[in-house]
């Protein structure tokens, strides 16, 4: 497994678009991280707080399935550097609105939203691009990578967000992501213009309706938006309470908030050694139980812990179970569907799983605002038994089909 891993990184082509998407992934980061802990100080509402992460998730749900439709339509590199490009313009524009004093809950939420709908379209494709980059028979192992590579980002981006806002006004940070993400657009520009001039012909364009004739009849795929619902609806309990959690159950600072956000990203590193183990077990469906089980013993261990040290651990933990499920979905809806129709498979899984994140981000919000945080996290312990006890009994005929 590691010399597949290796064998893939030597690639060049995949390695720069590799670095590209740890690149801006990176600022994506620093640009929510940076928001999430500007609002814990703009509001004590952890309904408000919540809806950082809804704004962050839910464009996903109406503009999913054309982000789908454009990317397998339209050159990939082309659709890239839009998207990154309207990504730094929309961190310019929030810049230069905290610049003259305007920071409020609302302008963070809208134009979280508006950050988000540009990540829309760039997903899928950065996704489906991988296939572009690798021989077909490396697609899983460069679907790992390429997981990493999201972790290495997930990992260093909240931490960078909290040392910058130790040194930096709230705007000079969006100044950063903004460079950050304008100077991807230019790499991907640059691929464009390299397919412009490439004579290589492109795969006939698939009719949305067969395409989901090949989607809606598969059962892996069935198999696969289940698992996502679940852990990631649940999982949303940390993305969206955890900063507050931090800053008012536990009284840390801005860097605390961002050196515990980061735990996670540093579990989520820990992907590259535990996942080849993983993919060596015997039954697929067992790598899904490890990924359940680690989810519900950290979301538990957050809840009944007020030790700090406790608290890390058991977020690098839920990191590693968050990271290990994208990883292992991600590679089975990239290896199992045609490359003419990948962007809109994607898109349909990203769909599910933003809808669940936006969905669960914003329960625990109003679990917290009405009851307590600790009733929050219990409620999605519940959530992870339930679903795994379902998916038990829903899936075993499936995952024996795929032994």
């Amino acid at each position: 497994m590691h010399a597949e891993l290796i064998a893939v990184a030597r690639n060049p082509k995949y390695r720069h678009f590799w670095l590209a998407n740890i690149m801006s992934n990176g600022a994506i980061w620093i640009q929510n991280t940076t928001s999430s802990i500007a609002l814990t100080h703009l509001s004590t509402s952890p309904a408000v707080n919540s809806l950082v992460q809804v704004a962050a998730t839910l464009p996903f749900l109406l503009f999913g399935i054309l982000a789908g439709q454009i990317g397998d339509r339209f050159s990939k590199p082309l659709v890239l550097t839009v998207a990154q490009l309207s990504l730094g313009l929309v961190s310019l524009t929030l810049a230069a609105a905290t610049w003259q004093g305007l920071l409020s809950p609302a302008l963070l939420v809208g134009v979280t939203a508006a950050f988000s709908v540009a990540t829309v379209f760039r997903m899928p494709v950065a996704q489906a691009g991988i296939a572009l980059t690798v021989p077909g028979d490396q697609v899983k192992h460069a679907a790992v990578l390429n997981n990493l590579g999201f972790n290495i980002a997930r990992a260093v981006g909240p931490a960078v967000a909290g040392t910058l806002l130790l040194m930096l006004a709230y705007y000079q940070v969006y100044l950063v992501t903004a460079t950050l993400l304008l100077a991807v657009s230019a790499y991907f520009f640059r691929g464009f213009y390299n397919e412009r001039t490439a004579s290589t012909d492109q795969p006939a364009f698939v009719s949305i309706r067969n395409a989901w004739q090949q989607i809606s009849a598969s059962g892996l795929f069935r198999r696969c938006t289940f698992d996502a619902c679940v852990l990631f609806f649940a999982g949303s309990v940390i993305w969206s309470m955890m900063p507050f959690i931090a800053k008012y159950h536990l009284n840390q600072s801005t860097a605390g908030q961002g050196t515990l956000m980061g735990a996670t990203g540093l579990g989520a590193l820990l992907t590259v050694i535990v996942l080849p183990a993983v993919l060596k077990l015997r039954h697929n469906h067992q790598g899904y139980w490890l990924c359940y089980s680690l989810m519900i013993s950290s979301i538990a261990t957050i809840w009944l812990s007020s030790n700090l040290t406790v608290i890390f651990a058991a977020l690098m933990v839920f990191g590693l179970s968050w990271s290990m499920a994208v990883t292992l979905l991600n590679g089975e809806i990239q290896s199992s569907f045609p490359r003419q129709i990948l962007s809109r498979v994607i898109a349909i899984y990203l769909i599910v799983m933003y809808l669940a994140q936006a969905t669960g981000s914003f329960w625990a919000g109003l679990i917290s605002q009405f009851f307590e945080t600790d009733s929050a996290l219990l409620f999605s312990v519940a959530v992870l038994v339930l679903g795994l006890g379902l998916r038990s009994l829903l899936f075993t005929s499936t995952d024996a089909c795929e032994e």
